[in-house]
């Protein structure tokens, strides 16, 4: 920004250098780090890299270097916990750390291009992808986010593997009217009680690289109308989520994937492979999840209460089975190893045993 100069993170006496900034800071307990900006374009062109390149050939992998120095930094100080958080993305970024689709205004295009740019980081292999709800840079650049399209960006958000808001304007979902408090408050609870489920898939697209957010021609290649559809995507194995993306509307035109699906809110059975209009009133989206899929969750109430310190493995599970799959049988397995069953014959089973209220909806 008009002082300093950028980091030669090719240079192993640079980049130790500035892995020991962080060090100290983290030792007192932080354990994330956010690697702003780090984009290529803060290299001067004509620059000459320790490895011997020129800034413009070295310029889109100057993130990279500075994502894996903070990891490095997290990992010294605190082993297989700490979290880098970037904004910079490009060619093997996707495998460090977080990261979110840039500083939008907060308008309803900016939203549909931030869904299109979430699917286009899916299909490059971005797994840990985030996004500012609402918007960071404002209406016009000069106003807060409007309310319904606050509402509208935290229901998107809360099927996003990371959901934050952050603005430059006064945005906190409380400052707005209390049902636009009661409809956030919602999207949270609901991100929070998924997170055994987006912990799995994110497990699973550490073992063989298909994202938490899954577009629908990474779900069923041959489905010829999957490659046109840009406003719906598959979130981890089971659910399918369209976000409201237009200002005053209370339903939605979707296309379904192919296959048996249940209404994720009523319940109600929906045959895929076709376009459906879907009620999307101002306290939900439109999302299905797959028949006979078990989804697990965190308890509502334990969400609500606040989740403390207390370790994953010790918090109580919800596993939900959606229909009664047609082969009679259905699993999930969690992240931490803990595999949940459902078989026709014998009912529920929990591997290594836990405490998991299973129920067949």
């Amino acid at each position: 920004m008009g002082t300093g100069s950028p980091v030669d993170f090719t240079s192993p006496d640079a980049e130790a250098w500035w892995r020991g900034q962080a060090e100290p800071t983290l030792r007192l307990g932080v354990q994330g780090i956010k690697a702003d900006d780090g984009e290529g374009y803060y290299l001067p062109d004509d620059a000459r890299l320790a490895d011997g390149r020129s800034g413009a050939r070295a310029a889109w992998a100057l993130g990279l270097g500075y994502r894996r120095s903070m990891q490095a930094a997290l990992d010294a100080v605190h082993p297989g916990e700490g979290v880098v958080f970037g904004r910079p993305g490009w060619t093997g970024q996707q495998g460090v750390g977080m990261t979110w689709g840039g500083d939008q205004a907060s308008d309803w295009w900016s939203l549909r291009a931030l869904l299109a740019a979430t699917l286009t980081a899916a299909a490059s292999g971005f797994s840990n992808w985030s996004h500012d709800v609402g918007g960071y840079l404002g209406e016009r650049l000069v106003d807060r986010c409007p309310a319904e399209l606050f509402v509208r960006w935290a229901q998107f958000g809360c099927f996003t593997p990371l959901m934050q808001a952050h603005a430059r304007m006064e945005q906190e979902a409380w400052t707005y009217d209390a049902a636009t408090l009661r409809r956030f408050r919602a999207a949270v609870l609901l991100h929070e009680r998924l997170v055994p489920y987006v912990r799995a898939a994110a497990a699973g697209a550490a073992r063989h690289g298909l994202p938490i957010i899954r577009p629908l021609p990474l779900l069923d290649p041959g489905d010829a109308r999957g490659w046109t559809v840009a406003d719906a995507y598959g979130y981890g194995p089971a659910l399918w989520v369209a976000p409201v993306l237009e200002a005053g509307v209370a339903e939605r035109d979707v296309w379904l994937p192919r296959g048996e699906w249940l209404d994720f809110w009523t319940g109600a059975p929906v045959a895929g492979g076709a376009e459906v209009r879907a009620p999307a009133p101002p306290d939900r989206i439109p999302v299905w999840v797959r028949r006979g899929a078990i989804v697990v969750t965190l308890p509502e109430a334990h969400v609500a209460r606040g989740l403390g310190d207390t370790p994953a493995h010790e918090r109580p599970l919800e596993a939900t089975l959606h229909g009664e799959p047609r082969c009679g049988a259905a699993s999930a397995r969690l992240a931490d190893g803990t595999r949940i069953r459902w078989t026709r014959r014998g009912g529920w089973s929990v591997e290594p045993e836990r405490a998991v209220s299973c129920v067949l909806r």
